[in-house]
């Protein structure tokens, strides 16, 4: 079909283009990325070929999709391109005496390697099993109740920014450094509390991924009033959980514009986390109330499924589905089968 029209560039406003499988050949046009609205682009399974752009759309790998051109090369990293070839005569040149040089030092060179590689791979299998075991025997990092009363200002209201079946959740400030934490406070008079405790840490001690909540530390103590206390201590997400920009009201001042691809990338990560619960844990792990409240986003609208406080082992050699959206047996929370169609079934503009 030829080139893609030089008229493109003249559409300003566009925010979304998919020109997949249209057989355009040549070069990717470069003033794509001078387009600053443009969200999504498509150029997958055309016959471009040459350097693709980096900057505007180009620099982010999930708003951009050139798959099934076979002669691309360049652009960022993860769209996963081998680097464009350099050719000129200097390079050429240089290659040509490197080819006279390499019969003369050949044997030498490959003896020196091959000792060099024998030495490099002994002493990286060694250093990374003590490393497994240091980070096998190594403990969460102790806090007491006294650091996290002053991490939250002795817990106060102000600093509240959940409530939850099991206990709440406050902001704080812990280190020297000043790291953010969310500090989930355990209500022990609650029965099931002490249970959701044991669960959560055990769901959390040897899972480790970019979409689950990461757990800094745990507290099992008692408070100033010798009454117990129990806690767990997350990473802070700064963009809250999902339940609040799914339920915003837009025209609150402050309110960010919550768009298709946003969401779209959401249940992705959200899909990652559940699969890797289901089929790349031993055991396998149900997580048990998966709702749009325990999905939480980072400074990057990154998703992490978090709350593992119903958390279930499947010892059966059964997998469970990677779609399971479940929530406690015997009950299914409204908001868990509803949340993926909300998610992406409100018009985009």
């Amino acid at each position: 079909m030829g080139s893609i029209p030089s008229s493109f560039s003249a559409l300003k406003s566009l925010h979304y283009l998919d020109l997949s499988r249209n057989n355009f050949s040549g070069q990717i046009p470069k003033y794509f990325q001078n387009l600053t609205l443009l969200q999504y682009l498509n150029l997958s399974f055309n016959k471009f070929e040459g350097e693709v752009p980096n900057e505007g759309v180009f620099g982010n790998a999930n708003a951009v999709s050139v798959v099934g051109n076979q002669h691309l090369c360049g652009g960022i990293q993860k769209l996963g391109l081998s680097p464009c070839k350099v050719q000129g005569l200097k390079k050429n040149k240089r290659s040509h005496n490197l080819k006279i040089m390499i019969p003369i030092v050949s044997c030498s060179i490959l003896l020196v390697m091959s000792l060099f590689l024998i030495i490099f791979t002994w002493a990286r299998r060694s250093k990374r099993k003590a490393s497994s075991m240091l980070q096998t025997q190594e403990p969460f990092p102790k806090i007491s109740y006294a650091e996290l009363s002053q991490a939250t200002n002795d817990f106060s209201s102000t600093n509240l920014i959940g409530e939850g079946s099991f206990g709440s959740v406050y902001k704080g400030i812990m280190g020297e450094n000043g790291m953010l934490v969310a500090v989930k406070v355990l209500n022990l008079k609650q029965k099931g509390a002490s249970k959701s405790f044991v669960a959560e840490c055990e769901a959390m001690r040897n899972i480790r991924h970019r979409n689950l909540i990461k757990v800094l530390t745990v507290c099992s103590s008692i408070d100033f009033k010798g009454v117990d206390f129990k806690a767990i201590v997350y990473e802070f997400m700064q963009n809250g959980n999902l339940d609040e920009w799914l339920h915003s009201n837009e025209v609150q001042v402050g309110v960010q514009s919550f768009s298709f691809i946003e969401r779209l990338n959401i249940v992705i990560e959200v899909a990652h986390a559940i699969e890797y619960l289901h089929y790349h844990c031993q055991p396998a792990i149900v997580h048990g109330d998966l709702k749009p409240s325990n999905i939480l986003l980072d400074h990057e609208m990154v998703a992490h499924v978090g709350d593992f406080g119903l958390a279930r082992f499947l010892i059966s050699s059964k997998k469970t589905s990677s779609l399971g959206i479940i929530g406690t047996i015997g009950y299914v929370a409204p908001g868990n089968i509803s949340f993926t169609l909300n998610l992406c079934s409100e018009s985009y503009s």
